[in-house]
């Protein structure tokens, strides 16, 4: 195998929208170079193995290995890949930061989230990567606080797409995406969707259902015997969406982009997190333990400025 430039990490081609969106955004910042890709499937490279299916695939115990060995430069392109509080992520991707740090790689984590601070190993293990590169206000005081200083507030890697400007006609449609995560279960969900249904009937608007993960979303909307669209579908409808109601970070990110407004679900810190370094304050944050009441969602035509806060230093990643 010849040598390339970049290999670019992260949990790509999964069926998550939200994720392809970062890969996307990466290789169109990276033209010019040459790039492979390693994720845990469908990709250039594998991931180590994470599971006991897995494990039976000789493939996984190499892939990253030759991967590494065989570029100049690591960079983990974006998303909540070292996120404390999913400690699988941990499992699948400290050990590839650790073997580009091992093989004297330049690394670089380009649009992180962090739910908190880091501890000593793994801060000392950050403090080893060329730079970093945080998507909120929050992440970066748990870093900057680890005495972490190779580091820099930054777009999510999403929002430097470029997307066409969509004229919009008479909107008809409440998008609306839901996702179960620790304690926001089903129970909740369904509460939360009459109280939405209710909303839209007020609003004279339908429920547009749609899936930004085409395995789990898709299963969630199927256990809630709602009809819906795949996000690679939204193109087509967004010129007849009034208002958005979602969960995912990116489905949020996406709907804003395109200028539409809404009120983003917060199911975890880094939503929150990021929408508010936007100054966006249009967020019910799902991780209380208080009962949702339909006082409580508000559509108001709230937009976002994303240019207030700078893109990623593409520029130095060689």
């Amino acid at each position: 195998m010849s040598k390339f430039d970049v290999l670019i990490v992260g949990n790509y081609n999964v069926g998550n929208f939200g994720d392809d969106l970062l890969l996307q955004s990466c290789l169109e910042n990276l033209k010019g170079k040459s790039i492979k890709v390693l994720s845990p499937t469908n990709s250039d490279f594998l991931t180590f193995p994470a599971g006991l299916r897995s494990a039976f695939n000789m493939r996984r115990f190499i892939d990253p290995f030759r991967a590494i060995n065989h570029c100049s430069t690591v960079l983990f392109g974006g998303g909540g890949l070292f996120n404390s509080d999913r400690f699988y992520s941990f499992v699948i991707w400290m050990p590839i930061l650790l073997l580009a740090l091992l093989f004297r790689k330049k690394v670089y984590l380009f649009g992180h989230s962090f739910s908190s601070k880091p501890g000593p190993v793994f801060s000392f293990i950050l403090k080893q990567v060329d730079f970093i590169t945080v998507r909120d206000c929050r992440s970066y005081d748990y870093l900057y606080s680890a005495g972490i200083r190779n580091l820099k507030l930054a777009k999510d890697l999403a929002l430097e797409l470029e997307f066409p400007v969509i004229k919009s006609l008479k909107p008809k449609y409440l998008l609306i995406n839901y996702r179960t995560y620790k304690n926001i279960g089903l129970e909740k969900i369904k509460n939360i969707d009459n109280l939405l249904s209710l909303k839209a009937n007020q609003l004279g608007l339908k429920k547009l259902y749609c899936a930004f993960d085409s395995n789990l979303d898709a299963q969630l909307f199927k256990e809630l015997n709602q009809e819906f669209i795949l996000a690679s579908d939204l193109g087509n409808y967004l010129s007849e969406i009034k208002y958005f109601a979602c969960m995912r970070l990116h489905a949020c990110l996406y709907m804003l982009k395109h200028d539409i407004p809404g009120v983003a679900l917060s199911y975890a810190s880094k939503v929150k997190g990021l929408l508010n370094s936007y100054a966006f304050k249009n967020v019910l944050d799902l991780q209380l333990d208080s009962k949702v009441n339909l006082e409580d969602i508000i559509f108001k035509d709230e937009n976002i400025n994303f240019s207030e806060i700078s893109s990623n230093p593409w520029e130095i990643v060689e």
